[in-house]
Protein backbone atom coordinates (compact mmCIF):
# COMPACT_ATOMS: atom_id res chain seq x y z
CA UNK A 1 0.00 0.00 0.00
CA UNK A 2 1.45 3.15 -1.08
CA UNK A 3 1.95 5.86 2.09
CA UNK A 4 -0.18 9.39 1.90
CA UNK A 5 0.36 10.97 5.47
CA UNK A 6 -1.85 13.79 5.98
CA UNK A 7 -3.07 15.83 9.05
CA UNK A 8 -4.94 16.03 10.98
CA UNK A 9 -6.38 12.62 9.04
CA UNK A 10 -4.99 9.13 10.07
CA UNK A 11 -2.98 6.89 7.81
CA UNK A 12 -3.12 3.63 7.03
CA UNK A 13 0.27 1.82 6.96
CA UNK A 14 -0.52 -1.66 6.52
CA UNK A 15 -2.45 -1.72 9.70
CA UNK A 16 -0.45 0.82 11.84
CA UNK A 17 -2.01 3.86 12.19
CA UNK A 18 0.21 7.05 11.60
CA UNK A 19 -0.78 10.27 12.80
CA UNK A 20 0.64 13.33 11.46
CA UNK A 21 -0.22 15.95 14.24
CA UNK A 22 -0.36 19.61 13.38
CA UNK A 23 1.69 20.80 15.79
CA UNK A 24 8.41 41.40 -3.69
CA UNK A 25 9.46 43.39 -5.24
CA UNK A 26 12.18 44.88 -7.69
CA UNK A 27 14.23 45.31 -3.99
CA UNK A 28 17.76 43.94 -4.46
CA UNK A 29 17.16 41.70 -1.03
CA UNK A 30 14.22 39.41 -1.23
CA UNK A 31 14.70 37.07 2.58
CA UNK A 32 10.73 35.68 2.67
CA UNK A 33 8.48 34.99 0.11
CA UNK A 34 5.51 37.07 0.61
CA UNK A 35 5.73 40.29 3.11
CA UNK A 36 2.10 40.46 3.73
CA UNK A 37 1.83 36.94 4.92
CA UNK A 38 2.19 36.92 8.69
CA UNK A 39 3.61 33.31 8.72
CA UNK A 40 7.83 33.24 9.02
CA UNK A 41 9.43 30.95 7.18
CA UNK A 42 11.51 29.07 9.50
CA UNK A 43 15.24 28.34 8.62
CA UNK A 44 16.89 25.20 9.75
CA UNK A 45 18.50 23.46 6.93
CA UNK A 46 19.58 26.39 4.64
CA UNK A 47 23.28 27.84 6.37
CA UNK A 48 24.45 30.85 6.54
CA UNK A 49 23.05 33.95 4.69
CA UNK A 50 19.56 32.93 3.57
CA UNK A 51 18.31 35.61 1.74
CA UNK A 52 18.16 36.10 -1.86
CA UNK A 53 19.84 39.24 -4.13
CA UNK A 54 17.89 40.03 -7.68
CA UNK A 55 20.68 41.19 -10.18
CA UNK A 56 18.15 43.81 -11.83
CA UNK A 57 18.60 45.73 -8.06
CA UNK A 58 22.70 46.25 -8.70
CA UNK A 59 24.05 48.76 -11.04
CA UNK A 60 27.93 47.67 -10.40
CA UNK A 61 27.75 44.30 -10.72
CA UNK A 62 30.23 42.54 -12.92
CA UNK A 63 28.54 41.70 -16.10
CA UNK A 64 29.87 38.03 -16.27
CA UNK A 65 28.45 37.51 -12.52
CA UNK A 66 24.96 37.88 -14.11
CA UNK A 67 25.95 34.61 -15.71
CA UNK A 68 25.67 32.45 -12.65
CA UNK A 69 22.24 32.12 -12.29
CA UNK A 70 19.27 29.29 -12.84
CA UNK A 71 18.73 28.91 -16.36
CA UNK A 72 15.82 27.39 -17.69
CA UNK A 73 14.60 26.46 -21.45
CA UNK A 74 12.80 29.63 -22.76
CA UNK A 75 9.23 29.34 -23.67
CA UNK A 76 9.49 30.30 -26.77
CA UNK A 77 11.23 26.56 -27.36
CA UNK A 78 10.86 27.42 -31.53
CA UNK A 79 14.60 29.08 -30.80
CA UNK A 80 16.12 25.79 -29.72
CA UNK A 81 17.18 23.28 -31.91
CA UNK A 82 15.34 19.94 -31.97
CA UNK A 83 18.21 18.20 -31.04
CA UNK A 84 18.45 19.70 -27.72
CA UNK A 85 15.08 18.82 -26.18
CA UNK A 86 14.55 15.46 -28.00
CA UNK A 87 16.52 12.00 -26.97
CA UNK A 88 17.00 9.61 -29.63
CA UNK A 89 13.94 8.36 -28.84
CA UNK A 90 12.27 11.55 -29.27
CA UNK A 91 11.19 11.86 -25.70
CA UNK A 92 11.10 15.26 -24.53
CA UNK A 93 14.43 16.58 -22.50
CA UNK A 94 14.40 19.84 -20.78
CA UNK A 95 17.93 21.44 -20.90
CA UNK A 96 18.85 23.81 -18.38
CA UNK A 97 22.53 24.96 -16.30
CA UNK A 98 23.35 26.20 -13.49
CA UNK A 99 26.22 28.25 -12.90
CA UNK A 100 28.28 29.46 -9.76
CA UNK A 101 30.23 32.12 -8.80
CA UNK A 102 32.72 28.90 -7.31
CA UNK A 103 33.34 27.86 -11.13
CA UNK A 104 30.99 25.13 -10.14
CA UNK A 105 28.53 23.93 -12.87
CA UNK A 106 25.58 21.62 -13.27
CA UNK A 107 23.97 21.34 -16.60
CA UNK A 108 20.38 19.56 -17.61
CA UNK A 109 19.53 19.72 -13.60
CA UNK A 110 16.42 18.17 -14.79
CA UNK A 111 17.76 14.46 -16.34
CA UNK A 112 20.73 13.23 -16.89
CA UNK A 113 23.02 15.73 -15.31
CA UNK A 114 26.63 16.58 -15.68
CA UNK A 115 28.54 18.62 -13.23
CA UNK A 116 31.81 19.85 -13.61
CA UNK A 117 33.56 23.26 -13.36
CA UNK A 118 33.22 26.20 -15.93
CA UNK A 119 35.39 29.27 -17.26
CA UNK A 120 34.69 31.85 -19.90
CA UNK A 121 37.35 31.68 -22.68
CA UNK A 122 37.71 35.04 -25.20
CA UNK A 123 38.46 34.38 -29.18
CA UNK A 124 38.99 37.50 -30.83
CA UNK A 125 35.27 39.50 -30.22
CA UNK A 126 33.74 36.15 -28.68
CA UNK A 127 33.05 34.45 -25.69
CA UNK A 128 33.15 30.87 -25.33
CA UNK A 129 31.85 29.32 -22.16
CA UNK A 130 33.75 26.26 -21.69
CA UNK A 131 32.21 23.22 -19.06
CA UNK A 132 34.39 20.34 -17.86
CA UNK A 133 33.07 17.72 -16.36
CA UNK A 134 34.40 15.37 -13.48
CA UNK A 135 35.41 13.32 -15.88
CA UNK A 136 37.31 15.40 -18.08
CA UNK A 137 35.40 15.75 -20.97
CA UNK A 138 35.32 19.34 -22.36
CA UNK A 139 31.77 21.60 -23.81
CA UNK A 140 31.86 24.60 -25.31
CA UNK A 141 29.36 26.78 -26.24
CA UNK A 142 29.74 30.20 -28.10
CA UNK A 143 27.41 33.05 -26.12
CA UNK A 144 25.88 34.82 -28.79
CA UNK A 145 23.40 36.51 -26.76
CA UNK A 146 23.54 37.72 -22.93
CA UNK A 147 21.84 39.83 -20.44
CA UNK A 148 20.26 39.12 -16.96
CA UNK A 149 17.52 37.57 -17.71
CA UNK A 150 18.23 35.65 -21.17
CA UNK A 151 21.33 33.76 -22.20
CA UNK A 152 21.62 32.24 -26.02
CA UNK A 153 24.28 29.34 -26.78
CA UNK A 154 25.45 28.39 -29.99
CA UNK A 155 27.09 24.93 -30.22
CA UNK A 156 28.47 22.30 -33.45
CA UNK A 157 26.66 19.16 -33.84
CA UNK A 158 28.86 16.18 -34.51
CA UNK A 159 27.50 16.88 -37.95
CA UNK A 160 28.86 19.94 -37.98
CA UNK A 161 25.54 21.78 -37.94
CA UNK A 162 25.03 24.37 -35.45
CA UNK A 163 22.72 24.41 -32.48
CA UNK A 164 20.77 26.79 -30.68
CA UNK A 165 20.13 27.24 -26.98
CA UNK A 166 17.44 29.39 -25.74
CA UNK A 167 17.81 29.95 -22.41
CA UNK A 168 15.85 31.95 -19.87
CA UNK A 169 16.30 33.31 -15.85
CA UNK A 170 14.69 35.63 -13.44
CA UNK A 171 17.48 37.27 -12.34
CA UNK A 172 17.78 35.91 -8.47
CA UNK A 173 20.29 34.21 -7.16
CA UNK A 174 20.93 32.98 -3.34
CA UNK A 175 23.45 34.63 -1.19
CA UNK A 176 24.68 31.64 0.01
CA UNK A 177 25.24 29.22 -3.32
CA UNK A 178 25.25 26.39 -1.17
CA UNK A 179 21.25 27.26 -0.19
CA UNK A 180 20.71 26.80 -4.03
CA UNK A 181 18.99 23.17 -4.54
CA UNK A 182 20.74 22.78 -7.97
CA UNK A 183 24.85 23.64 -6.53
CA UNK A 184 26.23 19.95 -7.25
CA UNK A 185 27.00 19.72 -3.48
CA UNK A 186 23.06 19.14 -2.85
CA UNK A 187 22.68 16.64 -6.28
CA UNK A 188 25.53 14.28 -5.52
CA UNK A 189 23.12 12.03 -3.99
CA UNK A 190 21.40 11.26 -7.88
CA UNK A 191 25.08 10.03 -9.17
CA UNK A 192 24.72 6.48 -9.65
CA UNK A 193 27.95 4.79 -7.39
CA UNK A 194 30.18 2.92 -9.76
CA UNK A 195 30.56 0.22 -6.87
CA UNK A 196 28.57 -1.01 -4.22
CA UNK A 197 27.69 1.19 -1.10
CA UNK A 198 27.43 0.24 2.31
CA UNK A 199 23.97 0.63 4.59
CA UNK A 200 25.41 4.23 5.66
CA UNK A 201 25.99 5.20 2.47
CA UNK A 202 22.36 4.70 1.75
CA UNK A 203 21.35 5.98 4.54
CA UNK A 204 23.06 9.14 3.72
CA UNK A 205 22.24 9.24 0.05
CA UNK A 206 18.19 9.23 1.53
CA UNK A 207 18.93 11.99 3.61
CA UNK A 208 20.75 14.09 1.14
CA UNK A 209 17.07 13.80 -1.39
CA UNK A 210 15.15 15.01 1.66
CA UNK A 211 17.47 17.70 2.19
CA UNK A 212 17.55 18.67 -1.90
CA UNK A 213 13.31 18.44 -1.49
CA UNK A 214 13.58 20.71 1.27
CA UNK A 215 15.52 23.58 -0.30
CA UNK A 216 13.91 22.75 -3.92
CA UNK A 217 10.84 23.73 -1.98
CA UNK A 218 12.70 26.45 -0.10
CA UNK A 219 14.04 28.15 -4.04
CA UNK A 220 10.48 27.66 -5.52
CA UNK A 221 8.99 29.56 -2.50
CA UNK A 222 11.68 32.50 -2.39
CA UNK A 223 11.25 33.04 -5.78
CA UNK A 224 7.17 33.05 -5.83
CA UNK A 225 6.65 30.55 -8.10
CA UNK A 226 3.13 29.95 -8.85
CA UNK A 227 3.68 25.78 -9.51
CA UNK A 228 6.12 23.99 -8.54
CA UNK A 229 7.52 21.77 -11.60
CA UNK A 230 9.10 18.42 -10.60
CA UNK A 231 10.01 17.43 -13.97
CA UNK A 232 12.80 15.13 -14.44
CA UNK A 233 13.66 15.44 -10.85
CA UNK A 234 13.83 11.77 -9.01
CA UNK A 235 10.57 10.08 -8.25
CA UNK A 236 10.42 9.05 -4.72
CA UNK A 237 7.58 11.34 -2.83
CA UNK A 238 4.11 12.17 -4.05
CA UNK A 239 2.85 15.54 -2.99
CA UNK A 240 -0.31 16.30 -1.55
CA UNK A 241 -1.85 19.62 0.19
CA UNK A 242 -0.94 19.61 3.30
CA UNK A 243 0.57 15.36 2.98
CA UNK A 244 3.24 13.89 1.56
CA UNK A 245 3.44 10.53 0.38
CA UNK A 246 4.98 7.71 -1.07
CA UNK A 247 4.13 5.08 -4.21
CA UNK A 248 4.44 1.28 -3.32
CA UNK A 249 7.87 -0.25 -3.96
CA UNK A 250 6.39 -1.61 -7.29
CA UNK A 251 5.49 1.53 -9.17
CA UNK A 252 8.65 3.19 -8.57
CA UNK A 253 9.96 5.38 -11.48
CA UNK A 254 13.90 4.53 -12.81
CA UNK A 255 14.71 8.05 -11.92
CA UNK A 256 14.95 6.64 -8.38
CA UNK A 257 16.41 3.26 -9.00
CA UNK A 258 19.15 5.19 -11.12
CA UNK A 259 20.30 6.91 -7.90
CA UNK A 260 21.79 3.72 -6.66
CA UNK A 261 24.07 1.20 -7.82
CA UNK A 262 21.32 -1.21 -8.39
CA UNK A 263 17.85 -1.93 -7.68
CA UNK A 264 18.33 -3.77 -4.59
CA UNK A 265 20.24 -0.51 -3.05
CA UNK A 266 17.80 1.64 -4.34
CA UNK A 267 14.99 -0.43 -2.84
CA UNK A 268 16.68 0.06 0.56
CA UNK A 269 16.94 3.69 0.55
CA UNK A 270 13.18 3.60 -0.23
CA UNK A 271 12.91 1.58 2.94
CA UNK A 272 14.76 4.34 4.79
CA UNK A 273 12.65 7.01 3.95
CA UNK A 274 9.29 4.55 4.38
CA UNK A 275 10.40 4.25 7.94
CA UNK A 276 11.24 8.15 9.07
CA UNK A 277 7.37 8.77 7.56
CA UNK A 278 5.70 5.39 9.34
CA UNK A 279 7.76 5.71 12.59
CA UNK A 280 7.99 9.62 13.55
CA UNK A 281 5.22 12.42 13.88
CA UNK A 282 5.84 16.03 12.02
CA UNK A 283 4.10 18.63 13.23
CA UNK A 284 2.58 20.38 10.03
CA UNK A 285 3.29 24.17 10.88
CA UNK A 286 -0.67 26.22 11.49
CA UNK A 287 -1.02 29.77 9.71
CA UNK A 288 1.30 28.83 6.89
CA UNK A 289 -0.06 30.85 3.77
CA UNK A 290 -0.20 27.74 1.63
CA UNK A 291 0.58 24.16 1.47
CA UNK A 292 4.22 24.38 -0.36
CA UNK A 293 5.02 26.43 2.81
CA UNK A 294 3.46 23.51 5.20
CA UNK A 295 5.36 21.28 2.97
CA UNK A 296 8.71 22.76 3.30
CA UNK A 297 9.08 23.04 7.05
CA UNK A 298 8.36 19.24 7.12
CA UNK A 299 10.58 17.89 5.03
CA UNK A 300 13.11 20.10 7.00
CA UNK A 301 12.11 17.85 10.29
CA UNK A 302 12.33 14.92 8.31
CA UNK A 303 15.86 16.02 7.24
CA UNK A 304 16.88 16.63 10.68
CA UNK A 305 15.08 13.63 12.24
CA UNK A 306 17.87 11.06 10.23
CA UNK A 307 21.36 10.38 11.30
Amino acid sequence: MAIKCYTPFICLLAAIAVIIGCGGSAAVDEDRPNANAPYILKEMVATGDTGMTRFSGIKTVNELNKLCQHWELAGNEGATSAELVEDEDNDRMVPGLDLFTDSSFVENPRGHFTTGTWRIRRDDQQLILVLTSINKKEKTWTISEFNSGSLRLTTTSDAGSTLYLNLSADGMVHRNKLNDPFHPVNNQWRIKPAQRESDSAIALRAKQCVKFYALFYRDNILRQKDKINFFGLPEIFEWYSRGIGMPDWEDIQDSWVNCFYDKEQARKGYGVLRELIVNYEFNWPKGAPDWRMETESVLEQMYLKMK
